[in-house]
């Protein structure tokens, strides 16, 4: 009878909690034993809590929670980037140093967020120093004249390692000395580019810079020293008068390797290690002074060559020649070719004549080395 009225108890409770009362909790849990009576687990109870509210977990975020972190996270994805701010070196030629090595340039630093770091730095390298670069020494190798015909200075492009610029003004020019400030300038701001391994610079026409021979040879695939190559007041071919050894066989395509050494190791002689015969370097104090032709198969960029005569030459270069009476000798001549600008006013190009009357060889350099009667003899250490 004990057992019976425990069972109709438990089943009265369970209708009770069927029917949302929860009065007979304590009495269920006491009316049977744990191993014969199953857990009954109440969603809610009648009593306030006392527990303190425990936190969401992450899996428990409401839906509309979620909604917000998703338009947040997809709003984020849309902000812009910002842009790492880039330090770029411009090269601007510096004097005193400049006037006597052409190929002088010092860098300074600018910054600039734009992506097209190459257009920017030839952008700077047209503004030009600042005051303060100014005062030490800094000057400007481009100038412009007359309107543009592109609506800017200039365009560049870089394709495959080559580096073309544009200029869309006309750039002025004093002379030979100028022509290389500019083109060093360029050279060097744009190669610190990894993506520059050669440059390319045109006029507003569309012809090479500066390029006196009226050939574009900057537009023709680079090519080593040959007999093709012309000899100018500034030196031969891409091989230019201040050149360093090193920078010389870069240009020419072939190494420029000792000739013959002299005793005064302040001057040695140099040549091309495969050709054009006939061609010596005389360098002093690890640069190129002067350039010396012994072969007829070499030409001026005039088109004057080795056993042409006084007139041919004047006739080449009217107005410009002056007759010097070759040093120990009687009747010998040097017929030399005066700068026309006041930059190039260190250089100088000599024809010398033993007899008089031919063309035995044609000396381009700087001044006093491309004077000298003996050559290198002449030069004293310092």
């Amino acid at each position: 009878m004990h057992r019976i009225r425990k069972s109709a108890l438990f089943s009265f409770c369970l209708l009770l909690i069927v029917s949302g009362i929860s009065a007979c909790d304590t009495q269920v849990t006491d009316a049977a034993p744990s191993s014969e009576t199953p857990k009954v687990v109440t969603e809610s109870s009648t009593k306030p809590s006392t527990e303190p509210t425990q936190p969401q977990s992450s899996l428990e975020v409401s839906s509309s929670e979620k909604t917000a972190q998703t338009k947040q996270a997809v709003q984020s994805s849309f902000e812009p980037v910002k842009a790492t701010p880039k330090k770029v070196k411009v090269f601007f030629p510096k004097n005193p140093q400049s006037g006597q090595d052409f190929t002088y340039v010092e860098p300074v630093w600018r910054t600039t967020n734009s992506p097209s770091t190459a257009q920017f730095a030839i952008e700077q390298l047209i503004a030009g120093p600042t005051s303060q670069e100014k005062a030490r020494g800094l000057i400007d190798p481009i100038e412009f004249k007359g309107s543009s015909n592109c609506g800017k200075d200039f365009t560049i492009s870089i394709t495959n390692g080559i580096a073309k610029l544009k200029f869309c003004k006309s750039v002025i020019s004093g002379g030979t000395g100028d022509d290389a400030r500019q083109k060093f300038s360029i050279n060097t701001t744009l190669k610190q580019f990894p993506t520059v391994n050669s440059v390319i610079i045109l006029d507003r026409n569309g012809r090479c810079l500066n390029d006196q021979s009226g050939e574009n040879t900057c537009l023709k695939k680079a090519e080593k020293l040959t007999t093709e190559s012309g000899l100018s007041i500034d030196g031969l071919g891409s091989v230019k008068i201040n050149m360093t050894v090193a920078q010389a066989s870069s240009v020419a395509g072939t190494q420029i390797v000792p000739s013959r050494q002299n005793p005064n190791r302040v001057c040695d002689y140099y040549k091309p290690a495969n050709g054009p015969e006939g061609v010596t370097f005389m360098v002093t104090e690890g640069r190129i002074a002067t350039v010396e032709v012994e072969t007829n198969k070499i030409t001026t960029v005039h088109g004057i060559k080795v056993d042409d005569t006084e007139s041919t030459i004047k006739s080449a270069y009217p107005g410009q020649i002056q007759v010097n009476r070759l040093l120990n000798s009687e009747k010998g001549k040097a017929w030399v070719l005066q700068p026309s600008s006041f930059a190039d006013k260190d250089l100088r190009l000599v024809f010398v004549s033993p007899n008089g009357e031919t063309v035995s060889r044609m000396i381009a350099g700087k001044v006093p080395e491309v004077n000298y009667a003996e050559g290198c003899l002449d030069v004293r250490p310092g």
